[in-house]
């Protein structure tokens, strides 16, 4: 919520090829923070992804030390910027290299009431309001840094001080010399005659304290409205129940590919000599748990047990698959299968990681070719496709990095998923924080689209998250647990859902529409000015 002023304050006093140096500086110091779990996999190929992620701070800095420069109302330099951030924000979920770490909204997840915006914006929401108040504090600062640094200069220039003169805040009766307000690289009355104005103005009617009284009660009512939605809704589940039993085996890459596939098999957990407790409906594996399919030679150990296991203990069986076709064309699979372990319902991931899964655009983004690590080239599917569970109602997949994106998550559901399911595997990254951002990521794709999330980990974490964003379950990091729990599937659509980011598009064309009236009266001022001295 304060984090940003530093940053603000230094773009507005700076000159351009400082504001975008300083950005810069500031990009690779902000993901360099969030993304440090890489570091477990590679540094070589962290530094890479640091110099791209980078690259949305040196937009930045040229686009807001523009608007510090050219536009002297402060509530449109706080909409412009604001506008700016989240629209960056938007693109960092939507392009083929999307890479949503470090979205300002994510770091509410655990702050439930701010979080229940979401709903109807989506996280970008919670982004704008924290945008917002860093902004409004920001003009705050400035504007006692203009006003002190105008006392400083009509004193040295032999002025009246202020206060003792009833026309010293008029900038034009000030005599300056030099082209600059010290230290702020402004002109001499573009920041500060901004500032004049709004001293003179009666409290009410100054756009500083409007603008602030404004923000603030948004994020006032968003909190006591988010509060008193989960005191009415908070203990309601709508929707058929559903018994689930997620296996966490915490294996890694060799254990799973290259030695024998008995190393999936749990302890047993249920009574009376059965691997589960009774009245489990559903056994789920995580991503790409084995490769090719069940009976496959080199699956063998692990096929026997699950083939006896689901039909004496009457269970569903959902996991994660790497299959291929007869092109060798290679997928990254979630299957369904019933207890006679016939396939009820296959979906192919549509987001593969750019570099890590495939190489995207490989005739065009060919000279980055160095930076792909991918163990196979998987093949992006072209279709959402939704797996319906017998008597329950339809599923919604994400495999692994596609729960950080948005649309993927909001599309199923408006196709009429009524449950969301992540399946992951961080194994990679070892025992890093990675396995609980992802959980983040889950569990507000749970509050913006009001679904339930059931979210599998191969090396942790995997929990429930119900519609509210709590955590009603969850593992640990690195260990090898099994883990019991219940969702319902439901169909109640969120605002969002249906509508996505709409409510922020109205936002955006509102402030653009903001900017053109700004434009325009300008111009004609300035025609009026150009009139006044020819006459």
């Amino acid at each position: 919520w304060f984090a940003l002023v530093p940053y603000f304050i230094v773009i507005s006093q700076s000159n351009m090829r400082s504001s975008i140096f300083l950005s810069w500086t500031a990009g690779i110091l902000f993901f360099a923070g969030i993304t440090f779990w890489f570091t477990q996999y590679s540094y070589n190929l962290w530094y890479p992804v640091l110099g791209f992620l980078s690259i949305f701070f040196i937009f930045y800095g040229a686009a807001f030390k523009l608007v510090y420069a050219n536009i002297k109302w402060i509530y449109l330099r706080i909409l412009l910027i604001s506008t700016i951030w989240i629209a960056v924000e938007f693109f960092r979920h939507r392009t083929f290299l999307a890479f949503p770490w470090g979205v300002l909204g994510y770091s509410q997840h655990a702050y439930l009431p701010v979080m229940q915006i979401s709903k109807l914006t989506g996280v970008l929401g919670v982004s704008l309001l924290i945008v917002l108040f860093n902004l409004f504090v920001t003009e705050v600062i400035l504007f006692f840094m203009a006003r002190n640094n105008f006392k400083s200069l009509s004193t040295s220039t032999g002025q009246t001080s202020a206060g003792k003169s009833g026309d010293n805040h008029n900038p034009s009766n000030i005599i300056h010399s030099g082209n600059d307000l010290p230290g702020t690289g402004h002109s001499k009355t573009s920041l500060y005659e901004s500032y004049c104005k709004i001293k003179m103005r009666p409290f009410f009617k100054n756009p500083l304290f409007l603008s602030g009284a404004v923000i603030v009660l948004l994020i006032i009512i968003n909190a006591l409205a988010g509060a008193i939605y989960l005191k009415i809704n908070g203990n309601k589940y709508y929707g058929k129940k559903l018994d689930i039993v997620m296996i966490q085996p915490a294996v890694s890459f060799d254990d799973k590919f290259e030695v024998d596939s008995g190393v999936l098999i749990p302890d047993e957990t249920g009574s009376s000599g059965k691997y589960f407790k009774d009245g489990t409906d559903l056994l789920i594996y995580p991503e790409s748990v084995i490769w090719g399919t069940l009976e496959r030679e080199e699956n063998k150990t692990f096929y026997r047990w699950v083939k006896d296991t689901v039909k004496d203990e009457d269970l569903y069986l959902m996991m994660g698959q790497i299959l291929w076709d007869e092109n060798e064309n290679y997928y990254n699979s979630v299957c369904l299968y019933n207890k006679d372990l016939k396939l009820l319902g296959r979906y192919n991931k549509i987001h593969p990681l750019p570099c890590a899964e495939y190489m995207p655009y490989p005739d065009v983004l060919g000279f980055f070719s160095f930076l792909n690590v991918a163990k196979l080239n998987i093949t992006p599917s072209d279709k959402f496709i939704l797996i319906r569970y017998p008597g329950m109602g339809d599923i919604g997949s994400n495999i692994c990095f596609e729960s950080t994106l948005q649309i993927i998550s909001k599309t199923y559901r408006k196709m009429g998923a009524d449950i969301l399911f992540t399946f992951t595997d961080t194994a990679g990254f070892k025992n890093s924080i990675v396995g609980w951002h992802h959980l983040i990521f889950s569990r507000v794709r749970a509050i913006e689209n009001n679904s339930f999330m059931v979210h599998s980990g191969n090396n942790g974490v995997s929990a429930i998250v119900d519609p509210y964003g709590r955590i009603l379950c969850r593992t640990s990091i690195g260990t090898r647990e099994v883990l019991y729990g219940s969702v319902y599937f439901n169909n109640n659509k969120s605002f969002y859902s249906k509508y996505g980011e709409l409510i922020l598009y109205i936002y955006c064309v509102a402030v653009f529409a903001i900017l053109l009236f700004y434009v325009f009266k300008n111009l004609a001022a300035g025609k009026q000015h150009r009139r006044q001295l020819k006459s």
